[in-house]
């Protein structure tokens, strides 16, 4: 019988080896074989889940390849973080008459739920029915909607920034006018109700969504920084849009704060 070949049986002890070494930096990384690689706080989730600890067994958390959270409008996170400050949000806006969706905002009205885990806290983007999107944030320094606007055939900066003659054509038709000065008085209402501290800013400028011929009966109101470059639009932290209703009335369909984020 021949003698095994030294060289093979050198190469074939080296790759056991390498095998041997991957496989305990995957077990070190996930804790053993079939285990989820969550971060810590999906972990206690999913025990949660697994334990029935008055949550929605049958939400299931993913993630996806930046390791975000994909999950449901049951999920504890949405509930208790997430939820309550964006219903506070909507009811503020009715209380102001300035409400695009109507009817009381429920946990079910709420799909495509994305949480972003970031230090000390959260940004969570999620679809508002068929025609809304939001992001909320919740950390330890500031709780609060980051945007609030609409998606799909509805939205008017995706149709403008996309010149979208169709679609501008549709939503001018059905655009209603409304004079600066009552377009102002609305403004300030809500600058006052959502803290928006004049102080901090430069005069606020204000103009109608459209272009070329279309003009779509929506106000834009921006805030710049104090003393900040113009010309940078980063400065613009704090904006809102208003959709006219009647000559007197509007909807609030657009909401940006990046102030505090």
């Amino acid at each position: 019988m021949t003698a095994a070949n030294p060289m093979k049986r050198t190469l074939t002890i080296s790759l056991g080896i390498v095998a041997v070494a991957i496989l305990g930096l995957y077990l070190l990384r996930c804790g053993r074989p079939g285990s989820p690689n969550l971060r810590p706080i999906e972990a206690a989730l999913v025990a949660q889940r697994g334990a029935g600890f008055g949550v929605n067994a049958g939400s299931l958390l993913r993630t996806n390849a930046l390791g975000d959270t994909l999950t449901d409008n049951q999920d504890p996170i949405f509930l208790n973080q997430v939820f309550p400050g964006t219903r506070k949000f909507f009811e503020t806006l009715d209380g102001l008459g300035l409400n695009p969706i109507p009817g009381g905002l429920q946990p079910a009205s709420c799909d495509k739920i994305r949480i972003i885990h970031i230090p000390n806290g959260i940004i969570c983007r999620f679809l508002i029915g068929d025609g809304w999107s939001a992001t909320y944030k919740d950390t330890a320094a500031h709780s609060g909607m980051m945007y609030f606007g609409q998606r799909g055939a509805d939205n008017p900066i995706r149709a403008i920034s996309h010149a979208n003659t169709d679609a501008l054509r549709r939503l001018a038709a059905d655009a209603v006018t409304m004079s600066e000065g009552q377009v102002w008085e609305i403004a300030n209402g809500v600058a006052d109700t959502f803290g928006i501290d004049p102080s901090k800013f430069e005069k606020p400028r204000m103009y109608e969504e459209g272009l070329f011929e279309y003009r779509l009966g929506i106000y834009t109101i921006e805030y710049r920084k104090k003393g900040s470059d113009p010309i940078n639009g980063l400065n613009y932290t704090r904006d809102f849009s208003l959709k006219a209703v009647s000559a007197t009335k509007a909807a609030l369909v657009r909401y940006s704060d990046f102030e505090a984020h």
